[in-house]
């Protein structure tokens, strides 16, 4: 007897769900791997073998593919270490991110979180996934290094302004187009006096 009748509603209730799901069908019917084939004059859908294989390159050959492998490697650690995303939850939260919005995350997470994820990641960085991880650690690190601001002579919050007389303007612009001079003759451009 496939459905059963409570006692209290009168109402049956099926024990299983079976039947037309339209849902699962087109779910599972967009993730084959499927191109349409001109074979004469019409049209066929058939299973594209290409995706069907497994990239046979071991070496990423551009950074988003690189970083795509890297996130797949932290989702492999995360779901391998079940209880880590509880307790990392920077690392856990950059894992979504990447599988979200992929490079960009990179750029709209703040410096913070991926700095925390950084360090998290150091933690449970081991093994065999030390060298899958290595390209998605390098992603971040630059992207923390690019968003910090350089600081080179201290706190900036310590700078002091004055007025200066013109005088003393044409004299700084003066020294300035001087240094500019003894630094070309020298043979040094000018983004090593910035230094």
């Amino acid at each position: 007897m496939p459905a059963a009748q409570s006692a209290r509603h009168g109402k049956r209730t099926t024990t299983a769900k079976r039947g037309f799901q339209p849902l699962r069908w087109i779910k599972k019917l967009f993730s084959r791997p499927l191109k349409l084939k001109r074979i004469g004059l019409q049209w066929h859908v058939v299973f594209d073998v290409s995706r069907m294989a497994a990239p046979a390159s071991t070496k990423p050959g551009s950074r988003g593919e690189a970083l795509r492998l890297g996130h797949l490697a932290l989702q492999g650690l995360l779901v391998e270490h079940r209880d880590t995303r509880h307790v990392m939850p920077h690392l856990s939260h950059l894992e979504q991110a990447l599988g979200r919005q992929g490079s960009r995350a990179l750029i709209e997470l703040p410096v913070k979180v991926l700095q925390r994820a950084l360090d998290q990641l150091d933690t449970i960085q081991t093994g065999t996934h030390a060298e899958a991880l290595l390209p998605l650690r390098l992603r971040v690190e630059e992207s923390v290094r690019q968003r910090t601001p350089v600081n080179l002579r201290g706190d900036i919050a310590n700078v002091e302004v004055q007025e200066a007389s013109v005088s003393q303007f044409d004299e700084a612009v003066t020294n300035r187009m001087e240094l500019d001079a003894i630094y070309a003759q020298a043979g040094v451009g000018a983004t090593a006096t910035t230094k």
